[in-house]
């Protein structure tokens, strides 16, 4: 998966191991539908920001502007 950060692209690298509560559900985002690409979506965002807890809030903008490399507001 490619971000953008700052004009420069870059790869970001997930495997499919999510992480999970006790209970054995999905312990960040979800989907109704049985969709995995949501999860590791959020996994290399949560990566490139350091970990789940820096990912945590902001904006949908400023997300889509790193997934695109274009300005949005």
């Amino acid at each position: 998966m490619f971000f953008w950060v700052n004009g420069y692209k870059y790869g970001v690298l997930v495997d499919d191991y999510l992480p999970v509560k006790p209970d054995g559900t999905l312990a960040f985002s979800k989907s109704k539908k049985p969709e995995i690409w949501i999860c590791l979506l959020e996994k290399a965002w949560a990566k490139l920001q350091g970990c789940y807890e820096f990912a945590d809030g902001g904006y949908a903008h400023i997300v889509a502007q790193h997934l695109t490399g274009c300005a949005s507001y």
